[in-house]
């Protein structure tokens, strides 16, 4: 009877395990990853760039993203490039959008240095659903003073990329 007792209780405990992580996974969310970013001014050069890492703060649409990295504008003292000084400063622009709704913006300006970047997107708003970044880095002259800057590269837009189960 002991016999028959222990297989019947370890039947018993395996199936309770087995259900348990069965359950586990399926509730499970997917956690998103960061994301790598590098976006240029699209000039020959390559005078003006952005890059760093975008951290979805919850699975898509995320409540907020963390942006880390760099504003780039060369020439940078005691930089091997061969960029002369153009009169003009780096403008990189970061826009969450919800939809077609931009939920927050920010933007970071660079002269001939590399600043640091640090930036929390949408943590101000009580609209939740961010689904997309856009990125957009600009050069505008200190020659003339004005509201557009001189040129633009392309936006890049990036969307959060998830790991984890997939929801049924």
């Amino acid at each position: 009877m002991t016999r028959a007792f222990l297989r019947a209780a370890t039947a018993l405990a395996a199936a309770l395990i087995a259900t348990t992580v069965m359950a586990g996974s399926a509730t499970a969310s997917p956690s998103p990853i960061p994301q790598r970013f590098s976006v240029p001014s699209g000039d020959s050069c390559a005078y003006g760039y952005t890059e760093g890492v975008l951290e979805w703060r919850s699975f898509a649409p995320a409540a907020a993203v963390r942006l880390t990295g760099v504003v780039v504008d060369r020439p940078i003292a005691n930089e091997p490039i061969a960029c002369r000084d153009d009169r003009r400063y780096t403008i990189a622009t970061y826009v969450a959008y919800a939809g077609e709704t931009v939920i927050d913006r920010a933007a970071q300006r660079a002269d001939n240095s590399a600043v640091r970047l640090d930036l929390l997107l949408g943590s101000n708003t009580s609209a939740a659903g961010i689904d997309r970044v856009v990125i957009q880095v600009c050069r505008a002259s200190f020659d003339r003073p004005s509201v557009a800057p001189d040129y633009c590269g392309r936006e890049y837009t990036f969307r959060p990329t998830l790991i984890g189960p997939a929801s049924a």
